[in-house]
Parts: C-alpha cells; structure tokens; sequence
C-alpha cells in the first residue's frame, strides 16, 4: 500500500504539474489571442483607411478628367428615365467607336462630377437595361470600366445584395496581355473598392504593375515603342491608353500602400520621353503613328491626350518639363523612323514577315493595306488638313511603290507574313537613314531613306513587277493650301506631265527631281466620305482641293526613283547620288551613307552583308538588314 501510495502520490505531484502545465499554456493563449485580436482588428482598420485613401483619390482624379466646362447642352439630352433622347440602344451588332450606346457611357461619365443626379438617373437606366455589343471589348471592359469609374465618382458601392450591377461587373474577369490586360486589372481593383474587398485591390495593383515592363512580345519594347495584336506598332492605339492608363494609377495610387515603385514609374515617363512626345507635332499625332484610328479628329484627340495625360504626371512631379524633340530617332522593333526640326516632321513607316504593318478591326483601316510599305508623312508649319485621308486615293499612299490595280485596300495578316520583305533603320543627332527591301507576289522595290539635317533624300531602285500593269512611286498626296510651281511656273488643275530633271515647290518645302523619269501632277477637287475608311462610321462627307504627284514606272525594264525635299528658302544640297548593283546612297562632304540590298561595292565600301553603311560625320555604323 505504502508503495502503492507513493506511487499515488508520485503521480498525484507530476499531474498536478502537468494540470499547471496545460493551464499555463491555456492562459498564454488567452493571453496571445487576447493581444492579437486587437493588432488584427488595427490591421483590418489600417487596410480600409488605405481603401478610402485611394477610394478618395480615384474620385479627385476621375472628376478631375471628366469635368466638362459646359455640360448644360448634355444635360438636356438625359431624359426621366435616365435614357438618352433619340439614342439607339440596339445595336448590338456594331463592334466599334461608332456602337452608338457608348455614347451613353461617356455621357454618363462627363455629368458625374457637376450633376450627379443625371449621371445616376444614367447609371440606373444602363443597369436596368444591360445594354451589350457582340464585341467582347466592349461587355468585359468598356461598359464594366465606365460604370466602375461613374460609381467612384458618385460615391456609390455594390453591395452582395446588388445582383444586377455585380452581374454587368464580373463579366470582366483579369486576364488577355499587353493593354488588354491593364484595362481588365484596373477593373478589377476598382471592383475591389465597390465590393469592399482588398484583396480584390491588391491582386488588380498587381496585375496593372507586372504590365510595367520592357517586353519581348506584346506591351512596352526596348525601343519605346509599343506592340499589341502580335509585333505590331501601337503608338496611338494600345500604346497611348496605356501610357495613359499607367500614369493615372501611378497618380492615383502614390501616397498609399499600393503606390508603384521609383523604377516602374520611371518606366512610364521615359516611354513618354523617347516615344510618344516625338509623334506629335502642330496639334496631330503623326499619321504613321495613329494605327488604325485616323478618321475625322481623331489625330487631334490623340495629340490632346497624350498632352494631357503628361501634365498630369507633371502635376505630381513624377516628369519634368521637356523642349519640343528636334532631330532623328527611330524605333527598329517597329519600322518606324522619325526626322524633325523647326521647319518640318518627317516620317517613315515599314512592316516585314515578321512586323505586321497595319491591321483593320472593328472595320477601321478599312483602305489601310499599304500603309506600312514605306509609307512617308511630311508635316509644315502649315496645319495638316485631316480631310487628306478622307479624299486620298489610298493606291497612292505617299512613300510607296505600288502596283495600280483593283486589288482591296482592306489590309490582312497574311499580306505581310506571307511575303519576303525586310528592312532596318538608323538615327542619331540630325542624321538619320531607313531602307526597305519591298518584295511581295507581285512586286519587289529596293527603298531608301537618308535624313542630313534639313534635306531629305528618298530613293529606290530594282522595281520589278510580275503582273502587267501600272506600278507609281506617290511623292505627295494631301489637300492643297497653296499654290503648286513646277519649275517656277504655278500649275493649273487637271493633269500634268513632266519628264523630270526639274523641281517643284509646295506649302514652303521643295522637291527636287534629279532624274529623268514620267512625273505626273493631279491637282482636283475630290468628294469623300469617312466611312469608306471607317466601314462603321456614319455617312460623313468631305470634299477638297487635292495635290498628288507620282512617278510612273516603265514595265519593261527595273525602275528607279530618287526625290530630294527641303525648305524652299535653303539653297540645293551638295549631294552625289550612288547608285550601284543592288545599292543605292548619298555622298556629301561630310561623309557617306549606303544602302546595301545585296553583298556588294560602291566606291571603296564592299560589305559581304545587305545593310546599312554609315560613314558620315562621327558615324562608324553598320546596321544589317533583317526581317
């Protein structure tokens, strides 16, 4: 027994320690739970007063960027119902900018900031009806981005309990690539502070930073230019929305846990820098640069967007005051070259089995096929008529080299990829140079460019075409403001011809026609309609007082241009034109540039690689031609 008791006993001792044991432990875990309990209810509280911090934010910049200084003649379209007067709300079958019940999305956005009853008489109409368009754009992210950004700016959530408007919202879902994708994220994070979900915020923030990036496909290149919808330049489509997208959240969401890091913003103003600022010029975004979107205004609007959206990272300090570019840049991941300077801005587009060159969509771009076969953009101080593109016959595109046939003007993937052209570009200071090897079924161009200063040289060489017909090199084709001289004498309208050898002068620049060749000048009056360009915009029509010069090309033997421009007030370049087998170039005291098509010598230059050869002022260069 007595052992019996000590072992009672002995147990009893070691339970009663194991008894204070667990009720320690109990107690340190009240303790513990009791002190965490509050650190996550501070963390709880911390996290939405960031919410509302960019809740608040979200709400300065939106009204911010919808005030309209005079809303009162949009205010008189709202009907009761919240409704537009006279708007047409089925159609669901138009995929574009002219799907008509947009309209009442912008609309609704503009009255937001002065008249939020309006905007939420809106709001309530748009949601009860669910408007659509067979356009997924438009379902996943146009109607979900203007409802979000509306009910921001009305201080408004969505509630578990509000079915209909989370219905139209979750149709948008993160995904897609390049600005397809920051579109979705920003929906998605705005979503996020309707529903009252953090994570929801953070996982779009996220999203939107992973797009700030130097990409080798779709989004920002190591070149400053942009690609969306495969390797294709985007400057004033996807590109400018992003540009604009990524300064309004880096805007928005700096001074809170969420705010973009140094290196990404510094991302979004040198794309700004070295990109988009050299494409503007006298109120337009180059033509080159505006993608598929170049009916009516809309080069104006792209100038004013990109303008604006800089002086909002101005605003915020995150970019500095910059001059006006003067120079050269090009962009070789694009095709795209710029040369420009005080008295004028001068572009050149080009595409190869490897860069698709120009696309239509939502019927835009519908006469836009050879608008990147070395197409050439020169702007004066003169304004630029839009009405240009309206009225031009788009066979003469100028810059190329074209058969002129009845084929469709309606551009297609397959029309790039599936010939054999290549090209490479060059530029630094004021000198810059581009060359094209143009080589499609039906007809092979060797195309040149070389930019000194304030003379432009344009040439080609072996034009070759397979099928009978017309082939013309377009030297100019835009409204006319002034007076054409050919030779000094001012021409009259109708057709002339000209053999060459000659020069003529226009809206203060000068082309010189070093050669012999069949030079034709149309000076008409021509009626136009938008939406022969727009297949989906509204009967609009122009009309207009056109110049256009080309050059016509014998069939029976390789062709060959060559056309200087410059100010009219500077005295003739001291240029020699080279031209050898398979190249073509220019020499000047200051040096030489060549173009090489094939492996080759011209003067004491041999290359054994198609290129371009640069030996001019401080240029030691050699850029390879590449598809």
């Amino acid at each position: 027994m007595k052992i019996e008791g000590k072992t009672i006993n002995y147990c009893s001792v070691n339970m009663k320690k194991y008894l204070f044991a667990v009720a320690g432990t109990v107690l340190t875990l009240f303790n513990f739970c009791a002190a965490a309990a509050p650190q996550k209810q501070l963390k709880a509280d911390n996290t939405m007063i960031e919410m509302d911090k960019l809740r608040n934010n979200l709400k300065l910049l939106l009204c911010r960027k919808y005030s309209s200084g005079d809303t009162a003649a949009l205010l008189q379209q709202v009907q009761s119902d919240g409704s537009l007067a006279g708007m047409n709300y089925h159609q669901e079958k138009v995929r574009g900018s002219a799907w008509a019940p947009a309209q009442h999305l912008s609309v609704m956005q503009k009255l937001a900031p002065a008249h939020p009853d309006a905007a939420a008489r809106m709001l309530d109409f748009w949601i009860r009806t669910d408007g659509t368009s067979e356009n997924w754009w438009w379902p996943q992210i146009g109607i979900p981005a203007a409802i979000c950004r509306t009910m921001l700016m009305l201080d408004r959530k969505a509630g578990a309990d509000d079915l209909k408007i989370r219905t139209i919202l979750n149709r948008s879902a993160m995904g897609r690539t390049g600005q397809n994708k920051v579109w979705l994220a920003g929906i998605h994070l705005m979503k996020g502070l309707l529903y009252d979900d953090p994570s929801m915020v953070e996982a779009g923030r996220d999203a939107i930073l992973s797009e700030i990036c130097i990409s080798e496909e779709e989004g920002l290149q190591a070149d400053w230019s942009f690609h969306q919808h495969g390797t294709q330049l985007q400057f004033g489509n996807y590109g400018l929305s992003w540009f604009g997208d990524m300064a309004f959240w880096g805007t928005a969401l700096a001074g809170t846990v969420y705010a973009f890091p140094p290196e990404k913003l510094a991302l979004i103003t040198k794309y700004y820098e070295h990109g988009l600022r050299w494409t503007l010029y006298n109120g337009i975004m180059d033509i080159n640069a505006c993608g598929r979107q170049i009916i009516v205004s809309w080069p104006q609007e792209k100038y004013t967007q990109i303008r604006e959206t800089a002086d909002l990272l101005k605003s915020s300090g995150l970019l500095k005051e910059l001059p006006e570019p003067s120079g050269s840049i090009c962009y070789p991941r694009s095709g795209y070259l710029i040369h420009r300077n005080d008295d004028f801005f001068f572009s050149v587009k080009m595409s190869s089995s490897k860069l698709v060159g120009s696309e239509v969509i939502n019927s835009e771009n519908a006469q836009g096929r050879y608008s990147a076969d070395g197409a050439t953009m020169l702007y004066t101080r003169h304004l630029w008529d839009q009405a240009s593109l309206a009225l031009r016959n788009w066979h003469k595109v100028p810059g190329t080299t074209e058969w002129q046939n009845s084929d469709s003007l309606r551009p297609n993937r397959a029309y790039y990829t599936e010939n054999s052209s290549s090209y490479c570009c060059f530029a630094e200071g004021n000198t810059a140079a581009a060359m094209m090897r143009f080589c499609t079924d039906k007809l092979q161009a060797d195309k040149a460019w070389f930019c000194v200063g304030k003379y432009i040289v344009c040439m080609g060489s072996n034009i070759n075409s397979s099928v009978p017909g017309t082939v013309a090199t377009t030297i100019v084709q835009r409204v006319r403001s002034t007076p054409v001289l050919l030779a000094g004498t001012p021409l009259g309208s109708g057709e002339t011809r000209s053999a060459g050898k000659s020069s003529f002068t226009f809206e203060g620049m000068k082309y010189l026609l070093p050669e012999n060749g069949s030079f034709h000048f149309l000076l008409d009056h021509r009626n136009g309609n938008w939406n022969i360009i727009n297949l989906e915009h509204p009967s609009s029509q122009v009309s207009g007082d056109m110049l256009t010069v080309w050059q016509e090309h014998d069939p029976a033997a390789p062709g060959q241009y060559l056309y200087v421009i410059h100010p009219e007030n500077l005295p003739p370049p001291q240029i020699e034109y080279l031209r050898g087998d398979n190249v073509i170039g220019i020499r000047t005291p200051e040096g030489v540039i060549a173009a090489f098509f094939a492996p080759g010598k011209i003067l004491d230059i041999e290359t054994g690689t198609p290129g371009l050869y640069f030996n001019f002022k401080n240029i030691r260069k050699f850029i390879p031609l590449s598809r």
